[in-house]
């Protein structure tokens, strides 16, 4: 399970960088360099929540194969970095676009959706 686990996070963050390059596409050939930057620094964001959710998983299972109990400060990290963001948009207004930051935030959870959604069968990872 472990090692479907780190198969299925790795496509995940892949992905999430595919759609991090189509931001930067975006961002250097259409009028809407405002959002595309901002979805940009969201992603940044969305990929460390992320990656905080990925590790407190991982030693929440360490924890419960060894019997005993694991604390983490998870959602915090996770808390504090969707208030940067904020604490971004409402220093700088004329620099970032809200629309892209809670896309940017939420692009990474879109995909797993998207992926899971997607998947040939769900019964099998295998075949993903």
């Amino acid at each position: 399970m472990n090692q479907i686990f780190q198969r299925e996070t790795r496509r995940h963050v892949q992905y999430t960088f595919y759609a991090l390059a189509l931001y930067v596409i975006g961002w250097g050939m259409s009028p809407y360099q405002m959002f595309f930057i901002s979805a940009v620094l969201g992603t940044g964001l969305g990929l460390f929540n992320f990656w905080s959710m990925y590790r407190d998983v991982k030693k929440l299972g360490k924890a419960a194969e060894e019997n005993r109990s694991a604390f983490s400060a998870g959602m915090v990290s996770r808390l504090a970095s969707g208030a940067l963001a904020a604490v971004l948009f409402l220093q700088f207004p004329g620099h970032f676009h809200l629309l892209g930051l809670v896309t940017g935030i939420m692009t990474p959870y879109i995909i797993i959706l998207l992926h899971s959604l997607f998947k040939k069968n769900p019964n099998n990872p295998e075949e993903t």
